[in-house]
């Protein structure tokens, strides 16, 4: 079977409104931006959808592998924890599907060269 990833562009969730329609948003831009509709917005908790509802989609457009790419800084126990467990159980159900999740965001070198060179600024003048 070829492989078909959906990705799960997913974040912690905000008890504000205008937080969590940030996220789905940038993902809006992200799928046309990609030319993809295999990428979905997903909150923790505090937002909807839930991951398991954007895993659901996306299993039901025929993903067979889901990326999870988490909008996490730093690792923690919902990186390390919470969030892989929230994929195990909604994946149980369905055989056959694989997932992995992104590292935390600072772990990614980008993120030093793109905070250094918003910050250039400041420390130049």
């Amino acid at each position: 079977m070829k492989r078909k990833v959906g990705i799960v562009v997913f974040t912690h969730g905000s008890r504000r409104t205008e937080g969590n329609e940030t996220l789905v948003r940038f993902v809006a831009q992200l799928r046309g931006r990609l030319d993809s509709d295999q990428i979905e917005p997903a909150f923790m908790e505090l937002g909807k959808p839930l991951i398991p509802t954007a895993i659901k989609r996306l299993v039901a457009r025929g993903c067979n592998h889901i990326y999870g790419w988490a909008f996490f800084l730093v690792p923690g126990a919902h990186l390390g924890e919470d969030v892989p467990f929230i994929f195990e159980q909604t994946l149980k159900k369905y055989h056959g599907v694989t997932w992995e999740i992104s590292p935390p965001m600072l772990d990614d070198p980008a993120m030093l060269d793109h905070v250094a060179g918003r910050l250039r600024q400041l420390v130049e003048n």
